[in-house]
C-alpha cells in the first residue's frame, strides 16, 4: 500500500494499525476510504482515485 502511494505522488503517508481489522486512508485530514463501510481493502484503482477532488 505505502509503495503505491508513494509510486502516485503522495507526499505524507502515515500508516497506524487500527482496531479489529480497520483500514481507513484519510488524504489532508479527510476520510477517504474506510474499510468499515465497504468490508474490503481497496483496489488499486480506487488508492489512485483517493487523492482526486470530486
Amino acid at each position: 500500500m505505502r509503495a503505491h502511494l508513494e509510486r502516485l505522488g503522495a507526499a505524507d503517508i502515515e500508516l497506524r494499525p487500527g482496531k479489529s481489522g480497520q483500514f481507513d486512508v484519510t488524504v489532508d485530514g479527510a476520510l477517504k476510504y474506510t474499510r468499515s463501510k465497504t468490508g474490503r481493502f481497496p483496489t488499486d484503482d480506487e488508492i489512485e482515485d483517493l487523492g482526486e477532488t470530486p
